[in-house]
């Protein structure tokens, strides 16, 4: 009997599993090479678009279903907000790394030193993947890198990776939203914590309130 009723659970568990389709975050590694003075108050956030493409002729569709298309504006609504739950001050922009070329990087430049004193946090996709199979939801996985930039220097002060993964419900769809893209950054500030290059209120990261994501995506 006591078998049977963790079968039966462990069945339940997958239906739900299944139906309800399922996103996670994880820090994967970070490495600092300069140790900060002091703790970082100030963030110039930067996310560099890619154009992701991949061998399979169904990835790009698969890309765009799970919202990728949606980041810049996804960052720019939830960078305030998050950050500022924490007492970091943050200003956000973006860029496409298909235009990176000298003007964009002098871009980028000049939008830094309005405020060299602050550190820039760029965030880009690396690599990433689409899997899928006749029994198993399609998984899509993308990894970024987040590095850490001392504009008057342009040295790397620090860098870190994360995994996002979407598995996929049998019918509809699962992607970026605000509470993914907001446990993304919750991932990357708690990494910075640990590492000392921020301090968070009792070591925890303050997330939205339902309210506060609904008033994000009203905007």
């Amino acid at each position: 009997m006591p078998c049977f009723s963790k079968l039966l659970y462990g069945s339940l568990v997958l239906i739900v599993f299944l139906l309800t389709g399922c996103a996670s975050t994880s820090a994967l590694y970070s490495n600092t090479f300069v140790k900060p003075a002091s703790r970082i108050s100030k963030i110039n956030i930067v996310y560099i678009e890619s154009r992701l493409s991949s061998q399979g002729s169904k990835s790009t569709n698969e890309f765009f279903d799970i919202g990728y298309t949606d980041l810049p504006e996804l960052f720019g609504e939830r960078v305030p907000i998050v950050l500022g739950l924490n007492n970091i001050q943050a200003e956000y922009a973006t860029f496409k790394r298909v235009d990176l070329g000298k003007a964009q990087q002098a871009e980028i430049i000049k939008w830094a030193n309005n405020a060299p004193d602050t550190m820039i946090l760029t965030l880009q996709v690396i690599d990433g993947n689409v899997v899928s199979g006749p029994r198993t939801p399609r998984t899509t996985t993308l990894n970024f890198q987040a590095n850490l930039t001392d504009p008057k220097t342009r040295l790397r002060q620090w860098t870190g990776q994360f995994r996002v993964k979407f598995v996929a419900p049998p019918v509809g769809k699962n992607g970026f939203d605000n509470a993914s893209v907001d446990n993304l950054l919750k991932n990357v500030l708690e990494q910075l914590a640990k590492d000392e290059f921020i301090s968070l209120a009792n070591s925890q990261v303050v997330m939205p309130s339902l309210q506060q994501n609904a008033k994000g995506t009203s905007q």
